[in-house]
């Protein structure tokens, strides 16, 4: 259950953080927008403060006319580059570059050239920038009360006036110095607060379905997460409703299994000990597929308590070989126990497991064949290891089949002729039991060629 609390917590996690990204990403917009609108007000401000001082020139200085020429140099003869110069009322008679002006940063148009070169004209006359005329222009033409400052410096770099609302000393936008004229005499520079307010008046509809669709979405995560949980409990109280139940059933049965060995050692009569032991074989089977059960739905949730002693392997090879014979005993089969193990060696384990994994491997050698299958039991030991080899020529498993064999519950798909009764747990439960005993489970496998299912255990804990 905790990993599902782990999951909606990052699935939350995940909302809110598109959701932010998604404001930051308005507010970066937005924040674009506004840089781009100060940018465009700014050149208007100081193309209207450069009119505002023309007009005071013209009040003091008789108005003379005046003439601007814009052409390329190269689509001019000396003739008229000459002329040219001889009426303009620049006093240095200079003519203008707009290539060299782009690359010194002065002007990006011939119009805006053209201003740079009337405001060398003011400065040299004694008509400076108005700070204080170029913000009120400002102001008049932000649609939001910006609070900025514009700062004016000298060819250093040094500050000669400022003036504006903007009381801290950072700022959301500062510009690059802009230049006052062409001689780079005085420069411009432009430092402004982005308020959040009409950011969110803007956004408010946007914000606000964000925000419900981000808390109906949590919403809809959380009522899942409790209708989990509370499935969660009642399949819990069910699963140990079975799990007793079916532990229940295992106390008669051993009982019986008992019964049934003193019944077989006690019979002198050899068909009467036959069926007894038949009988004794059934019961054993039922008591290992009750164990399987209990040890396959109790995995994910506790730890399987092993009772390990020193244990016979062979001896458990021959009880499983009898307990098969007598099961399958209408299908000809041979089972062969090849014990390489020393004489009299005893491995440290739990017994009734060790014989349950062995069972579930030679009776699926049995049950997925056909009639007259060989099957190979090997016991040997290598490094320390005790290796069981249940070796078979039967149908075999496909590669693509194979990973998928210790999964619980899970079949290999077969053939309507091929498909046994089976639940899918005796290969999860082995897997699971060799995994107590810090071995291995393994299987090699080509279709139409048998199969070998070994296991390995340390020979000593």
């Amino acid at each position: 259950m905790r990993r599902y609390y782990y999951i909606t917590t990052l699935a939350v996690c995940a909302i809110c953080l598109l959701q932010a990204l998604y404001i930051a990403n308005l507010h970066n917009r937005y924040i674009k927008q506004n840089i781009t609108d100060i940018d465009r007000i700014v050149v208007i401000s100081v193309d209207k403060e450069l009119h505002l001082r023309s007009l005071r020139k013209n009040k003091k200085k008789p108005r003379q006319q005046q003439y601007i020429s814009v052409r390329r140099m190269e689509d001019m003869s000396p003739q008229e580059i000459d002329s040219l110069t001889r009426i303009c009322p620049l006093p240095s008679k200079e003519l203008y570059n707009i290539d060299a002006a782009r690359e010194k940063g002065i002007a990006k148009t011939s119009t805006e050239l053209v201003a740079q070169v009337i405001q060398d004209s003011f400065l040299a006359e004694g008509f400076p920038l108005d700070l204080t005329a170029l913000d009120s222009i400002f102001v008049k033409e932000t649609a939001y009360a910006y609070p900025h400052a514009f700062i004016l410096y000298n060819e250093d770099k040094e500050i000669l006036d400022s003036v504006g609302t903007l009381k801290n000393s950072s700022s959301d936008y500062v510009s690059k110095l802009i230049p006052i004229g062409t001689k780079g005499l005085q420069y411009l520079q432009v430092k402004a607060d982005i308020p959040l307010l009409p950011f969110i008046k803007e956004q408010v509809w946007a914000l606000l379905l964000s925000a419900i669709l981000m808390i109906f979405v949590i919403l809809c995560m959380a009522y899942h997460l409790l209708v989990i949980r509370r499935k969660d409990t009642l399949l819990q109280q069910r699963e140990d409703t079975i799990n007793g139940t079916i532990h229940d059933l295992k106390a008669p049965l051993n009982s019986v299994v008992t019964t049934l060995s003193w019944l077989e050692s006690t019979e002198a009569n050899a068909a009467k000990k036959k069926a007894v032991e038949i009988s004794r074989a059934e019961v054993r089977h039922l008591v290992c597929n009750i164990e399987s059960l209990l040890v396959t739905v109790r995995k994910d949730r506790k730890r399987l308590i092993l009772k390990k002693e020193e244990t016979d392997i062979p001896h458990l090879a021959e009880i499983v070989k009898n307990s098969m014979d007598a099961l399958y005993r209408t299908k000809p089969h041979t089972i062969e126990i090849e014990n390489r193990l020393p004489e009299n060696m005893k491995v440290v384990a739990d017994g009734m497991y060790i014989e349950n994994v062995i069972r579930n491997l030679v009776e699926n050698a049995l049950k997925y064949s056909d009639d007259g299958v060989n099957v190979k039991v090997t016991l040997q030991t290598a490094n320390g290891m005790l290796q069981v080899a249940v070796q078979d020529d039967g149908w075999g498993i496909a590669p693509r089949y194979q990973k998928k064999l210790f999964r619980q519950f899970y079949q290999v798909p077969r053939g309507a002729d091929r498909i046994r009764k089976g639940y899918g747990i005796g290969l999860a439960q082995s897997k699971y039991i060799i995994d107590a005993h810090k071995g291995k489970l393994s299987v090699k496998s080509a279709e139409g060629k048998g199969s070998e299912f070994s296991f390995t255990i340390p020979v000593r804990v």
